[in-house]
């Protein structure tokens, strides 16, 4: 299944939470999934928005199956990184808050990345994560993204945000 990796820039957590509502919003019931990523000083937000009838039918387990290509992204890193809660964690403390949450057609998994990883003074390398991350999401959903700009009809949800 295609699926459309669109990159948001410099953009905080809150404001990449509300492009992903708005997005979100904006999308129908056969689209095709969406990973919004952003970077910011503070962390690596992102946004996971798809089709209801691609999540699992159990909304409890609706977080690990939108978080755990996370989990296992921050372990090719060697980060000991787990769920928790329904958010990252690392070694007893959370590190990431995360939101799930049905919106329109669609459920948002919202999170983020730490720009750092323990132990290391030098900042992440985001392209890396990224891409970490992409691979991650394919194999975990079967999925196979391409990047994506906003379409037409999507432009004035994301401008609005």
């Amino acid at each position: 299944m295609m699926a459309r990796w669109i990159r948001a820039g410099r953009a905080e957590a809150s404001e990449l939470a509300l492009a992903c509502a708005r997005l979100a919003v904006a999308q129908s019931r056969h689209a095709a999934p969406i990973l919004l990523w952003g970077e910011s000083e503070a962390s690596y937000p992102f946004a996971l928005i798809a089709p209801l009838a691609l999540a699992p039918g159990k909304r409890w387990r609706w977080p690990a199956w939108g978080l755990a290509a996370a989990v296992a992204a921050y372990r090719q890193f060697g980060v000991r990184a787990y769920l928790n809660d329904d958010e990252l964690w690392l070694h007893g403390g959370r590190i990431a808050e995360s939101a799930v949450e049905v919106v329109g057609e669609c459920v948002a998994i919202q999170s983020s990345f730490l720009p750092r990883f323990p132990g290391s003074c030098v900042p992440t390398p985001s392209r890396e994560l990224e891409q970490a991350f992409r691979l991650r999401l394919e194999a975990q959903h079967g999925w196979q993204f391409e990047h994506s700009w906003p379409s037409g009809a999507e432009l004035p949800a994301l401008a609005a945000a």
